[in-house]
């Protein structure tokens, strides 16, 4: 009798989990979320390396939130007692930036990014904004730059980020930001 009825009750847990799994497919589909993008949604990163520290901290915390009624993805951060600067200007309020998911061929890696080939990059899954302010407005105004993240896909399972910051005379800034669940 123990057999037949723990036998029962893994039926019953699998056949809802494969309707939850299913839901949440329906869900994601509905939303128009690329799948290239989705496990990379929602998911709490941790910036771990930064070249650009003062702007983007090393040991800040960001999230991505899709966004269905603009059709783009937010950049929720917030503060933690272990991050070595606190965000600044646009990052500084949460969810404010917003990025456009730009479908590629592949994941880049870590060192495509660091390469910086724009070939290889342009066929990466990214995503990247407009016009974010990084530093506190001076006395000459404030520098927009583009951030464009790059999805790279981690070892057993994890998600990675590399952010590059790209500036009005097109220049990439010194280096990159790497940051990862």
């Amino acid at each position: 009798m123990f057999m037949q009825f723990g036998s029962g009750v893994r039926k019953r847990v699998l056949a809802v989990s494969a309707a939850v799994l299913v839901g949440a497919t329906v869900a994601v589909a509905a939303n128009d979320i690329d799948d290239a993008l989705a496990g990379w949604l929602g998911r709490e990163i941790t910036i771990q390396t930064s070249a650009l520290d003062d702007q983007i901290p090393v040991g800040g915390k960001l999230t991505f939130i899709y966004d269905s009624t603009d059709n783009v993805v937010r950049v929720c951060t917030r503060q933690v007692a272990g991050q070595r600067k606190p965000w600044r200007s646009d990052l500084a309020s949460p969810c404010s930036v917003t990025l456009t998911f730009t479908r590629g061929t592949r994941y880049c890696t870590l060192e495509d990014v660091r390469a910086g080939n724009g070939e290889v990059l342009s066929s990466c899954h990214r995503m990247r904004s407009k016009e974010v302010a990084l530093r506190p407005a001076t006395a000459e105004g404030t520098e927009l730059n583009d951030l464009l993240v790059f999805l790279v896909q981690g070892q057993n399972g994890k998600h990675v980020i590399s952010i590059l910051v790209d500036t009005p005379s097109r220049v990439t800034g010194s280096g990159s930001i790497v940051g990862g669940d």
